[in-house]
């Protein structure tokens, strides 16, 4: 059921349920402490852990970094991943930053950004633009980026919103990029400022044409 309702909640356009999924994973059959073979961790101490019923990768608290892993084939444009991830605020100061990026650690990355009350997408080291977002705190997020050519370039969009709400019609960012984009895998990222742990479930890599 938990499949069925995430993809429900993806489910936003005709486009998406035409879509080819190249990756797919949801946790529930890795073993608990263990890393999927098809995950590349590039710093971090990720594993699966395990919360009932539930399965998820998941960044410890410490230590207060950005990290990321990579995952899915290698793939530039007509592209979208996505994921649902949850972290948890300390007290009223600390909040952590995560989210998806595509084309590699140096292609692009969206980041929901709660002390900063902001999405904000970089590619590479640069930030590129940011909008206001309100964060559900003590919710799952649901984060989503894609990568589609157009006649002057490639258009990239990002959208986020909680799981208990509506994806929204309009991406959140939109950015024109016109430097070709190269082939390399998606990637998710996390930075545990606040000291709580990061959790990253049902990552999907889709083509989408």
């Amino acid at each position: 059921m938990r499949g069925l309702a995430f993809l429900m909640g993806l489910s936003f356009t005709l486009e998406l349920a035409a879509a080819e999924i190249l990756f797919n994973e949801d946790f529930s059959k890795v073993p608990v402490g263990r890393v999927p073979e098809k995950i590349l961790v590039l710093g971090g101490d990720f594993s699966v852990q395990e919360d009932g019923k539930e399965r998820f990768l998941e960044l410890p608290g410490k230590p207060i970094e950005l990290f990321a892993a990579m995952f899915g084939p290698a793939t530039k444009a007509a592209v979208a991943v996505e994921a649902r991830i949850l972290g948890k605020r300390r007290g009223r100061r600390a909040f952590p930053a995560f989210g998806l990026g595509l084309n590699g650690v140096s292609g692009f990355r969206v980041l929901v950004s709660p002390a900063k009350g902001k999405m904000e997408l970089f590619r590479g080291e640069a930030k590129l633009r940011d909008v206001p977002f309100r964060w559900e705190r003590d919710d799952w997020t649901h984060v989503r980026l894609e990568m589609n050519a157009v006649a002057d370039g490639w258009r990239v969009e990002a959208r986020a919103w909680s799981q208990g709400g509506k994806a929204p019609a309009k991406p959140n960012i939109v950015w024109l990029e016109k430097q070709k984009p190269l082939a390399a895998r998606a990637t998710l990222w996390g930075a545990p400022y606040a000291g709580t742990p990061i959790r990253f479930d049902d990552l999907r890599v889709l083509k989408l044409d």
